[in-house]
C-alpha cells in the first residue's frame, strides 16, 4: 500500500547508516540451519541486515521491501562488506513471489496474512523458514499498534503445522511480545497442501 511505503521511506530517511551488519539474534542463533548455499529471501527486509547475514553464510541473498530508501542502505552496506545482494523494491501487497525458488525464507517483524500462501509456495521442498513477528502481547506495550499486524497464539502453527517444526514459541505459554516459528518444508510426497 502506497501510504505504508511512504511512511517507511520517511522512517528510513532518519536511519543512521553503518557498514556494520546487525542481524536479528534469532537468525544468528540458528545460522547452522540457514547456511543452505542456495537462494535465500529476506521478505520485508528493511536495511537488509538479515539478508546480508544470509549472504555471509554462503547463500545467494535476495531482499524485498517497499522502501527504496531502506534498500539503498542495504546495497551500500553490501558493497562495503564485499557481499552480493539482489534487492527488489516492491509493494508486498501485490508482488508475486516466484514458486519453489528459495531454499531459505526469513521474515522479521512483518505480517501480511495474504502472503502466507505465496511464502509457502516460494520455498522449495526441504527449505527452511524462519518467521518472527509481533503477537497480541505487544499491544500491552504499544496499544496504538494495529491489531491487524499482530499474531494470535498458535497462528504460525496453524499456517505451517503440516511442515516439520524445529522450534517455536507460538503458544499461550510465550510471554514475549514476538512469536516465532522455525521449520522445514517437507520433501514432495510427505504431505499435502
Amino acid at each position: 500500500m502506497k501510504s505504508d511505503i511512504d511512511r517507511w521511506n520517511k522512517k528510513y530517511l532518519n536511519h543512521e547508516y553503518s557498514d556494520y551488519i546487525n542481524p536479528d539474534p534469532l537468525l544468528v542463533e540458528n545460522r547452522s540451519l540457514l547456511a543452505q548455499k542456495g537462494n535465500a529471501l529476506d521478505l520485508a527486509c528493511g536495511v537488509c541486515d538479515n539478508a546480508l547475514f544470509l549472504a555471509k553464510l554462503g547463500n545467494s541473498s535476495f531482499a524485498i521491501d517497499g522502501s527504496v530508501t531502506a534498500l539503498c542502505f542495504g546495497k551500500r552496506k553490501a558493497k562495503a562488506n564485499g557481499l552480493d545482494l539482489h534487492g527488489f523494491v516492491a509493494d508486498l501487497d501485490s508482488y508475486p513471489l516466484p514458486v519453489a525458488y528459495f531454499d531459505v525464507i526469513v521474515v522479521f517483524r512483518y505480517l501480511n496474512r495474504d502472503l502466507i500462501a505465496p511464502i509457502r509456495h516460494a520455498l522449495r521442498s526441504g527449505g527452511v523458514l524462519l518467521y518472527q513477528t509481533f503477537n497480541k502481547r505487544f499491544l500491552e506495550q504499544k496499544p496504538t499498534f494495529s491489531e491487524e499486524y499482530v499474531l494470535s497464539d498458535g497462528e504460525l502453527m496453524r499456517w505451517f503445522g503440516n511442515w516439520h517444526c524445529i522450534k517455536t514459541n507460538d503458544d499461550a505459554a510465550n510471554q514475549m511480545t514476538q512469536s516465532f516459528w522455525l521449520g522445514k518444508k517437507p520433501n514432495r510426497g510427505q504431505y499435502t497442501f
